[in-house]
């Protein structure tokens, strides 16, 4: 059904102007794609075809406007032909230029915008577009001066210079309007010049004005780089509407119009559905594809309605020949707004491991110095707990009630390692992993550079708000003032806090869900905590659970800063008070000795590792994408 309509034919009775000649090559093809997936309900499965049989193409420098009512199948079609569609059966055939999809090719040669725009708030505009070039344009074919030419070019194209240095913003930081948001995010995919570009709902939650904008300048650049779009879009003004070359109308996943704009109103009124004069078209057609649920009645008349359509599409569609100037696609690829010609069975170069890390930990510094709130929250938590603890436990004396005030400030050292650093990161880490996975969907980087970048600027951050914590508490709480110990200690305490921002990572990267993300978090603290060697002598308690202490770096991190503290110390012991003599007999006492301080520390470390590779695994294997394709 893929349709070439003849536009003198079919525009009488329009009032649209006619279309333009749009001759370019056939970027993409797509023949009888079906699409369905399995439905439970109760004991009983079900088959849902939300495609069936869609053909059609797209032509280099067209802009096909993808129309329907809500579940009408628009969205799951678009993510067919860019290969993002996941689960269910998907059968038919897209070609790319002719020829199958390679996914690591396809995914460099198109651009796809997402309807919600995921972008990091902080950045201004001017620096979003500069990293994505940075990420997305490989090295080996585009120098700095040129990235930088390529960013200033889409700035100019998207009608961005007023918004240069705007930041992009959220609902916490003031930033650029929606329809200037809109437009980076286009800007980001725009940057690679591509051959084929997608747009899922460019125009959702803009106002008419910021809608008409978005999509003359989209037409604008397909022209001027010769570049085939397909984007959804749900029912259009008749300005907007007749800026598209072709429109795909769709209804319960099947083809009810593929054509020029300009005909549509010719073609429907053919069939005996005619437009009036004073409605919107898109309005109209979509009225004419929506079943109505307001009745029983009324639901059948509709349903038979769009079965009408469909058949007489269908015939209508079988009588057309294509043109004989149609021109065939081209094997190699070829793209007039390229700046460099690549062959599509050649893999597209991509820039080295180390060159991507630097860029994407320069970017994470800025937004972790920009975030005034969570930099100025860390170090006052860790000030106000530093001076809470500190003359809570003030001037530890040498006598028996000065032992258990010592391992409680051992205690909460270890937790404040923990507990304060996972949630508040854990929340900036699951924004940043979003944003993560929808530049992944373009392939703009390895998971592995984005994880070591994560890993290299949360912990430093963790480290000096948490430095400020310890040695306000080992000073004012007067732990023992020696040199060696005091070191020694920070060490210990960079060792648990080391675990913790990989534990968050792995929490972060195995756990999709933010909200089910912060229930296994603290679930998990917590049980290092119980079994962390102060509420229980590890000997006591039942071998069932007695195995979670070895896989426990805050066990680990508590035994060793209590033999760093108590191993040297003698204590006053008064008549006839139950007291330890020195500090040997209480690391006894809680059996924390079993390990040396170096051995504990290299089992938190170990710990650590474990955690680390676990979470780039899991990292790896949550955000792949388990896409069909054809």
């Amino acid at each position: 059904m893929s349709a070439n309509f003849d536009e003198e034919a079919m525009t009488e009775g329009s009032n649209s102007p006619p279309a333009p000649s749009l001759n370019g090559d056939v970027v993409l093809k797509w023949d009888n794609l079906n699409y369905q997936v399995k439905t439970k309900s109760g004991k009983q499965t079900s088959v849902r075809h939300i495609l069936q049989n869609i053909s059609g193409e797209v032509r280099a420098g067209e802009v096909i406007a993808l129309i329907g009512s809500s579940g009408a199948g628009k969205t799951t079609l678009l993510n067919a032909l860019s290969g993002r569609i996941v689960g269910g059966e998907l059968s038919g055939s897209i070609l790319f230029h002719g020829a199958k999809r390679n996914p690591g090719s396809f995914k460099r040669l198109t651009a796809y915008v997402q309807q919600d725009d995921l972008m990091h708030p902080l950045l201004t505009v001017h620096e979003t577009l500069t990293y994505a070039s940075r990420l997305r344009l490989p090295n080996k074919q585009y120098n700095a001066k040129q990235k930088a030419e390529r960013v200033d070019t889409v700035i100019r194209q998207l009608r961005l210079e007023a918004a240069r240095n705007t930041p992009i913003g959220d609902a916490a930081t003031r930033g650029v309007s929606g329809g200037e948001r809109k437009r980076v995010s286009i800007g980001t995919e725009l940057l690679t010049d591509p051959r084929l570009l997608f747009l899922d709902e460019p125009t959702s939650g803009l106002d008419s004005n910021s809608s008409e904008m978005v999509v003359e300048l989209v037409k604008k650049i397909s022209v001027e780089q010769n570049t085939a779009t397909i984007m959804t879009i749900h029912q259009p003004n008749a300005r907007i509407f007749n800026i598209f070359d072709k429109v795909i109308l769709l209804s319960q996943g099947q083809l009810i119009y593929f054509g020029p704009t300009s005909a549509s109103i010719g073609y429907f009124a053919s069939i005996g559905y005619e437009c009036p004069v004073h409605e919107n078209p898109a309005d109209y057609f979509v009225d004419l594809m929506t079943l109505d649920y307001r009745s029983e009645e009324a639901l059948t008349q509709s349903k038979q309605q769009v079965s009408t359509l469909v058949e007489r599409f269908a015939e209508h569609a079988g009588q057309l020949q294509p043109p004989s100037s149609e021109k065939q696609a081209s094997p190699a690829g070829s793209h007039s707004g390229s700046n460099v010609a690549l062959r599509l069975d050649e893999p597209v170069p991509r820039n080295n491991w180390l060159y991507e890390y630097s860029t994407l930990a320069r970017r994470d510094w800025i937004n972790a110095l920009r975030n005034i709130p969570f930099m100025v929250g860390q170090i006052a938590q860790a000030v106000v707990m530093a001076l809470l603890i500190g003359f809570m436990f003030f001037h530890l004396k040498h006598d028996a009630l000065s032992i258990n005030n010592r391992l409680g400030v051992i205690f909460i050292i270890v937790v404040n390692a923990t507990f304060p650093i996972v949630m508040p990161m854990l929340t900036l880490y699951y924004l940043e992993r979003n944003i993560m996975v929808r530049e992944r969907s373009s392939a703009t980087f390895r998971v592995s550079s984005f994880f070591v970048s994560k890993l290299t600027s949360y912990i430093p951050i963790a480290l000096i708000a948490n430095t400020v914590f310890f040695i306000g508490v080992y000073f004012i709480s007067h732990l023992v003032f020696d040199a060696g110990k005091f070191f020694i200690g920070l060490a210990l305490f960079y060792c648990i806090t080391a675990a913790s921002v990989a534990f968050l990572l792995l929490v972060g990267s195995a756990v999709k869900s933010v909200e089910f993300g912060f229930v296994i978090a603290p679930f998990v603290l917590t049980i290092w905590l119980l079994f962390g060697g102060l509420f229980a002598n590890p000997h006591t308690i039942t071998p069932v659970l007695r195995w979670i202490r070895w896989v426990n770096p805050f066990q680990y991190a508590f035994s060793a800063l209590v033999q760093n503290e108590f191993r040297t110390l003698e204590f006053v012991c008064k008549a006839g008070e139950l007291c330890y003599n020195n500090g040997a007999e209480v690391i006894a006492a809680y059996s924390v000795g079993r390990f040396t301080i170096w051995q504990d520390a290299l089992l938190t470390l170990m710990i650590t590792f474990v955690y680390i590779i676990l979470g780039y695994a899991l990292l790896r294997w949550t955000a792949k994408p388990k896409t069909i394709w054809l």
